[in-house]
């Protein structure tokens, strides 16, 4: 099959005097000319119709199937370029090209549009795409879109839109300073090795959640101050694939932004590691739902004006966040969300200031080359090796981690870090020690695993409470009747069973940040932390006698029931822990009451 020969005008060639005749006219720096015969004496004539007008190239974008061209004209002397729908090579349409300063002639726009059309036919052809990372050609290949088409077709021609799209992602300077920086400034710091891998991993994520539907993006999260170096390593990581910077479409972007905006700039991208920004800029009250949505990869369902289904965007990459704050804090407590997001806490990035500097003067005007090579090393080795290299590191972490509930889960995502240190190592000879990376991230996961005990956070929260608002609980024994009652206190032998009314223990949790308090009371029950009756975690407690059924219709909001209980959460605090906690001696003596501090 024979390629359609391309016709290239450029305004430098017409301003040299070159000439191109398409069918009936000719294009040269003076003007579009008709060429006509005159019917009755067949003389051949030649007039101008317009300025220099022409097609620069067409481009078509393969995501949407869009096809636009690149008109260029003279204006002025000098050339100026607009992008229009070919929908506007018509008559009607090219008229109104005239407030841009293209001249069309009303007399001559029928010619004029034919003979753009047919030029239109012979001009360059571009094929550009916005969506990046791993996608499938139309034949069903797996194609890695970098800064052009990487596959193993090599007559696939496509190159990122990065000014169309979101990410500027064409390899600038040098490889192999970047390597030599890399070699220098970072192999022997495993904290920097460690999120080099993580930058790295974006692209074994985004291949395999085309074949596995359990793989989330993975979330890491720099906590701490601003001398520990979390943006500059956070900008290595993704100088990987591309340019690392907040300008210029480059892969750091802020959290200063709507959940919208984020998500749209995430749609497509399969495979291209993201910073997003110092996470004090977000301005949502809560990031449960937003880290839930980044983590799932894909857009909530939305309804279109016309109560159409919209298309839902979908994206699978590494995702790595800075902050001074804990992301956590920011959320509803879920131990979910720790398992989707990865925090790490007060971790030294840079060893100085100077390797700081080291490695930005280098990044900023070195990127790109890294991720291209490390992607076309999968391709020549067959893409399986990204598969069974991550399975192979799935068992060392099963086996390198404490056994917890959600250790094979955990295993499944750090593996593809461990996967694509090793695999980065293959491709490009860094030098990376897998061993100690795989120690560092045991380390961070073994600081995690008390984070996510829902069930005791909640309950150290709640026992500081119960200290902080004594005066609100009625006392067993003693005549007391609190303005604001929260429940009744019960001494039982060595712990103090605590009657919380339900709907204010419920408020109280929801306050403390846990959105859901019947995860942190199953918790609270599997762990026989709580006072039952059957397999539900309340209790009926006589908290008011006859005499308070106002004051009880005040704390419940509505008129109480016959019966002199309620439902209650009755806690089994043990005295040491509420006298761990007394620090005014008045309330000390008032617990003394209770039993408090007495040895057994």
């Amino acid at each position: 099959m024979t390629r359609k020969i391309r016709v290239v005008i450029t305004p430098q060639k017409l301003i040299k005097g070159e000439s191109f005749p398409i069918n009936d006219t000719v294009l040269n720096n003076d003007g579009v000319y008709f060429k006509k015969k005159d019917k009755e004496t067949g003389e051949e004539k030649t007039f101008k119709m317009c300025e220099p007008l022409f097609v620069l190239e067409t481009v078509q974008n393969i995501d949407d199937k869009d096809v636009y061209a690149v008109l260029c004209y003279k204006l002025h002397d000098k050339y100026q370029t607009i992008d229009i729908g070919l929908g506007q090579l018509v008559p009607n349409e090219l008229i109104k090209l005239m407030s841009k300063g293209v001249d069309v002639p009303h007399e001559f726009v029928k010619i004029i549009a034919t003979y753009l059309r047919e030029q239109q036919k012979k001009a360059p052809y571009r094929v550009v795409f916005q969506q990046v990372g791993w996608h499938k050609s139309e034949d069903k290949q797996m194609v890695f879109r970098h800064h052009e088409m990487i596959s193993n077709d090599p007559t696939m021609d496509a190159y990122n839109d990065h000014e169309g799209g979101g990410y500027y992602l064409e390899p600038k300077g040098d490889k192999e300073k970047w390597i030599q920086m890399t070699k220098e400034q970072v192999i022997g710091h495993t904290p920097l090795e460690t999120i080099l891998a993580i930058g790295f991993s974006s692209a074994i994520v985004g291949y395999l959640s085309h074949y596995y539907d359990d793989i989330d993006n993975l979330i890491f999260h720099l906590a701490g101050n601003s001398t520990q170096g979390k943006t500059t390593a956070a900008l290595y990581a993704v100088s990987v694939f591309g340019f690392p910077s907040s300008k210029k479409k480059g892969l750091m972007k802020t959290w200063n932004g709507t959940n919208n905006a984020i998500l749209n700039l995430l749609g497509g991208n399969f495979g291209i590691p993201l910073v997003l920004d110092e996470l004090s800029m977000s301005k949502a009250k809560s990031l449960t739902d937003s880290l839930y949505v980044l983590a799932s990869g894909q857009e909530k369902a939305r309804l279109t004006d016309t109560i159409k289904q919209r298309k839902q965007g979908r994206w699978s990459l590494t995702i790595i966040s800075t902050g001074e704050q804990s992301i956590f804090e920011r959320t509803n407590q879920n131990p979910g969300l720790t398992i989707r997001t990865f925090e790490h806490a007060n971790v030294q990035w840079t060893t100085s200031a100077e390797n700081a500097d080291a490695i930005r003067e280098v990044i900023q005007n070195n990127f790109g080359h890294a991720g291209k090579e490390f992607v076309e090393y999968l391709f020549s080795q067959g893409l399986d090796i990204i598969e069974s290299t991550w399975k192979s590191w799935q068992t060392r972490c099963e086996e390198a981690f404490q056994e917890t509930v959600f250790r094979s889960r955990i295993s499944k995502k750090y593996a593809l870090v461990m996967a694509a240190a090793d695999l980065a190592n293959q491709a490009l000879d860094l030098g990376l020690d897998t061993e100690e990376i795989l120690q560092f991230l045991v380390d961070q996961e073994d600081a995690m695993v008390a984070k996510r005990d829902i069930g005791s956070k909640a309950w150290h929260k709640v026992i500081q409470l119960i200290i902080q608002h004594q005066s609100n609980f009625k006392r067993e024994g003693f005549v007391t009747r609190p303005y604001d009652c929260w429940g009744k206190m019960f001494t039982q032998g060595s712990y103090v069973e605590v009657a919380f009314l339900k709907q204010v223990l419920e408020q109280q949790l929801k306050e403390l940040g846990f959105d859901d308090p019947k995860i942190v009371l199953r918790d609270w029950k599997s762990k026989g932390w709580l006072v039952t009756e059957s397999d539900r975690p309340s209790k009926r407690t006589q908290v008011f006698d006859k005499t308070e059924q106002e004051a009880r219709k005040k704390v419940l909001g509505k008129k109480p029931p016959k019966k002199l209980e309620d439902t209650t959460f009755n806690l089994k605090v043990p005295k040491k822990a509420l006298e761990g906690l007394v620090r005014n001696r008045s309330i000390l003596d008032s617990e003394n009451h209770l039993g408090l501090g007495q040895e057994e």
